[in-house]
């Protein structure tokens, strides 16, 4: 059997390694010159910079393992800018929490309910089916952390910390979304070696061993359906047949392909991010109480900033990339300046090809949450049969995690199995 993956972002590869260890044939298309998707890496002179994102994870162990993908990771993972001074949070829990404890007392009651509900997540995370909300509300509510669904994000971050902090835990779009967010995004993050076109390198070498096919500018124009099952995809007016095809961008994009899904509507949202990636000539001059905490996430007041050279000697130069006000973080790392790029919404939805620019292919909000991503009930298949979803806009959502790459293949490996 043969089965056709668009997309090559790192979910389009996770999935194309699992779908050729089912034993299938398994052709990759993407639509660029290159793979990777937002998880790519840049060679500007002899400068390496992370495009698009920029820190691991969200990604499971079990994926990091299996694909061999290596990280960086520092003792202070992260630190926030707040009230005049830097504050770190290490790696280490106790130190971490002796820490937060003394500066904001609830703050072990935070990151315990965090925890738990970050385990609730991690048990539901790998399934053919995404679970409901009602589901999730039902296991909170067992565990004692019912605000996972019940409470918005800033109610639930009110309860701990002072409202100057929520922007270090959500995004200001997600405050009315459930606390179940504040979760989702609170890791211990690291940084890859060569950037984040690393993960995807890795990905494909494991890939291409198996024997996957990854064709490059092959964008495709229309899925071929017949009745109620897929049939291949159209590539530059010529017709591929396929006996699966799993589509692993954007939902949005997926339904503009397909005839009988042209009527569902789906809202990518449109967000005003800005990232910057800047190579300077020599070392910058940093901001003295700064410089202890270079090698983790810095999250000032006026943005989020990784210094990625100052712990990856494969970057060649002094790199910094960050998103947020421009002027105000290089008056913190001050230099001349050899390279500068700004990637926005409009360079996203031209360059990645996302509608709205939306890194998450739809907004982390209801109804786009949990069994609701992207449609209600769906999960990763779809009326079509043979025809299925991953990618940021499915379950979970989001992030560099390369959970919708895995489910999909689970979910056909289910199919299969069930006689197709």
């Amino acid at each position: 059997m043969r089965a056709l993956v668009i997309g090559s972002g790192h979910n389009g590869l996770i999935a194309s390694y699992y779908l050729r260890k089912l034993g299938l044939d398994v052709v990759v298309l993407e639509a660029t010159s290159r793979i990777g998707g937002m998880t790519e890496s840049e060679v500007v002179g002899n400068a390496v910079i992370s495009r698009a994102s920029y820190v691991l994870g969200l990604m499971p162990q079990f994926l990091i393992r299996e694909f061999g993908i290596p990280t960086i990771e520092t003792e202070i993972f992260q630190t926030l800018e707040y009230d005049g001074r830097m504050i770190p949070f290490y790696r280490d829990q106790e130190r971490r929490r002796r820490l937060l404890n003394s500066l904001f007392p609830h703050y072990s009651e935070f990151e315990e309910k965090i925890f738990k509900m970050k385990g609730i997540m991690e048990e539901l995370a790998l399934t053919t089916s995404p679970p409901s909300r009602e589901k999730i509300a039902e296991i909170a509510e067992s565990r004692g952390v019912p605000e996972i669904v019940k409470e918005t994000s800033i109610h639930f971050l009110d309860r701990y910390l002072p409202r100057d902090l929520h922007r270090f835990f959500i995004y200001p779009s997600m405050e009315d979304s459930p606390s179940y967010l504040v979760a989702y995004f609170f890791n211990y993050w690291s940084l890859v070696p060569s950037g984040m076109g690393t993960v995807s390198s890795y990905i494909a070498k494991k890939a291409t061993g198996e024997g996957v096919e990854i064709k490059t500018l092959s964008r495709v124009d229309e899925i071929l359906t017949k009745g109620n099952r897929v049939q291949g995809v159209k590539v530059k007016g010529k017709e591929i047949k396929a006996d699966i095809v799993v589509s692993a961008i954007s939902p949005v994009s997926t339904f503009s392909m397909i005839p009988e899904f042209r009527d569902f509507k789906l809202d990518p949202g449109r967000g005003g991010w800005v990232k910057y990636n800047v190579v300077f000539k020599d070392t910058p001059k940093i901001r003295e109480d700064v410089k202890p905490y270079i090698e983790g996430i810095l999250d000032f007041q006026v943005g989020e900033v990784v210094m990625p050279s100052a712990v990856d000697e494969n970057r060649g130069a002094h790199v910094l990339e960050f998103m947020g006000d421009r002027d105000e973080i290089l008056s913190i790392f001050k230099g001349e300046i050899k390279y500068e790029e700004k990637i926005d919404v409009n360079y996203a939805t031209k360059y990645y090809l996302a509608p709205g620019g939306n890194l998450n292919h739809l907004p982390m909000k209801y109804p786009y949450l949990f069994d609701g991503r992207p449609m209600k009930g769906w999960g990763y298949r779809t009326p079509l049969k043979g025809l299925y979803l991953s990618g940021a806009g499915t379950y979970p959502g989001g992030q560099v995690t390369g959970i919708p790459g895995y489910n999909v293949a689970l979910t056909v490996k289910e199919d299969l199995r069930q006689g197709f």
